[in-house]
């Protein structure tokens, strides 16, 4: 099976039909630049675009061309703009679902008048800077990566201020299949790719806290989830653990979890701690 798109860049990507990029940035200038990128590779795809947030919204007095014409661009419908509060706030609090269904809306309606899709560049900083929504934010990103790659017609590039708190900006950064970002931010990447959660990068004692707050926050159908780790290179003891204490909370609400692609170390490790006992794992399509 062929994986998506995943890993570390350090320029934004060529545009595709399920991007879900998290970009962290330390300047405007570094900022205004993958924004041109990103919202250039949505036009060249016949994508609408929607800028979401004070700082996006800033940033298109710097663009060049072929997005120096925003006047033009939101007179024919090819560009919108909203603040902060008018995506995420003016309904009161934020619910995943609620952002869920307004995205599915505004992406259906965007193929409706012609457009390929709806292309999102959203800042949401200081919505992730509130402690009170962090997780709340996460699980939305789950959301939106899964729908991102169901084949909708959205896609997204969601960026954060490098002076954000550390952890919570590890957390989001660890849900996006592609992070602009570096590689100490978030050792792994956890995203849907298909009908499965791929788990890719390397996991230890410093990043299972993490992996054990963002598995918790994905979302597992009531038939099984399944896991792919084939693009994990690195998972200690306190990784499995992790991932055991996952698997056990799903099965104590009768959701089986099915590991794909796993390695003979992995499999070994398993064994010798006696995870089976706390999380009756499925191992298939192992490696050598």
């Amino acid at each position: 099976m062929e994986v998506r798109a995943h890993g570390l860049v350090t320029e934004v990507p060529g545009a595709g039909p399920a991007d879900h990029l998290c970009w962290v940035y330390e300047d405007d200038a570094a900022f205004d630049e993958a924004a041109r990128e990103f919202l250039a590779g949505g036009l060249a795809r016949g994508e609408r675009l929607l800028c979401v947030g004070e700082r996006v919204i800033d940033s298109l007095r710097a663009l060049t061309p072929p997005v120096a014409d925003v006047a033009g661009l939101i007179a024919r419908g090819a560009l919108e703009t909203l603040t902060l509060a008018e995506a995420y706030e003016a309904t009161g609090p934020f619910l995943p679902e609620q952002q869920l269904a307004y995205y599915d809306a505004a992406t259906r309606r965007a193929m409706d008048d012609g457009y390929r899709g709806l292309r999102v560049i959203a800042e949401v900083t200081d919505l992730a800077a509130d402690p009170a929504q962090r997780a709340e934010l996460v699980r939305w990103e789950h959301l939106a990566d899964e729908y991102a790659v169901q084949g909708s017609g959205f896609s997204a590039m969601c960026a954060y201020r490098a002076d954000l708190d550390k952890e919570t900006l590890a957390d989001v950064a660890s849900v996006h299949p592609l992070l602009g970002a570096p590689e100490e931010i978030s050792s792994f990447r956890l995203f849907v790719d298909g009908d499965r959660l791929t788990l890719a990068g390397s996991v230890d004692t410093f990043s299972s806290d993490r992996l054990a707050r963002v598995l918790s926050s994905a979302r597992a159908k009531d038939d099984g989830v399944v896991l792919d780790v084939a693009t994990l290179e690195f998972m200690d003891v306190a990784g499995c653990r992790a991932l055991a204490r996952w698997a056990a909370d799903l099965w104590a609400r009768s959701v089986a979890v099915e590991v794909t692609g796993s390695s003979a170390l992995l499999r070994r490790m398993w064994d010798v701690l006696d995870l089976a006992r706390l999380a009756p794992v499925t191992f298939a399509e192992a490696l050598a």
